[in-house]
């Protein structure tokens, strides 16, 4: 579904991500892990277009989407959660759900959207009168996640879920990752807690210092030695 082919991307003259390759097949749970600073939200930024390549190809659905604008990209069914959570804290829950769904088709469908995302996160179905900015944690996170599913993605993409939140709270934000692509939207996510992300994903990729240096089944990737040395603590 998602292809990204000898991707090169920096700021100005300072290159960050070398020659980077890797796909998300239909259906799949992949992830790109590796520690802070290794070029993981680069590399997703320039995905959405939210940065310019240097170099490579980006398809998605078997169309090239390099230089297509990001809200094109998002129409297509390709959208993006950030680290920031990208919520509105002065609006209602509810509100903020409302605004996920600008695309045409998105609003014919607000009404399912919604009844959609209050199935997989009830919480937000409790709060939905309540100011996003009022939210703990772990609810902000489950509104920018209900937001991103009102525009009806196809594939989503997060980048680090897990920022910021207790350990408890993780476990319920991968659980629910694994509800949505049950629901049949592929994701793409990054991260930096690398074990508990092997144990979710389907297929993973290491990222060090902006360059590929290891893929494979997360089965194989949590016995890989290196893998383990670096990131895991078994």
């Amino acid at each position: 579904m998602l292809k990204v082919e000898h991707l090169s991307v920096g700021y100005d003259d300072l290159q960050v991500v070398w020659d980077v390759s890797f796909e998300v097949p239909a259906g799949a749970l992949v992830a790109i892990i590796g520690s802070n600073g290794a070029g993981k939200t680069t590399t997703l930024r320039a995905v959405m277009n939210l940065l310019p390549l240097m170099g490579g190809a980006i398809t998605f659905k078997d169309e090239p989407i390099v230089g297509t604008p990001t809200h094109q990209i998002v129409e297509r069914g390709l959208v993006m959660i950030p680290e920031s959570r990208a919520t509105f804290a002065s609006l209602s829950v509810a509100d903020n759900l409302h605004l996920g769904a600008y695309t045409k088709w998105a609003r014919a469908e607000k009404k399912s959207a919604m009844e959609g995302v209050y199935e997989i996160f009830p919480r937000l179905a409790e709060r939905r009168t309540q100011l996003a900015g009022t939210l703990s944690g772990g609810e902000r996170q489950m509104l920018a996640i209900g937001k991103a599913l009102m525009a009806r993605p196809e594939m989503l993409v997060l980048d680090e879920p897990s920022l910021g939140l207790a350990p408890m709270i993780v476990e319920d934000t991968f659980d629910e990752i694994r509800r949505i692509r049950e629901r049949g939207v592929s994701v793409l996510m990054v991260e930096q807690h690398v074990e508990m992300t092997l144990e979710l994903v389907d297929y993973a990729y290491v990222l060090e210092l902006g360059q590929i240096v290891t893929e494979g089944s997360s089965r194989d990737l949590m016995t890989d030695s290196r893998v383990r040395e670096a990131y895991l603590s078994f």
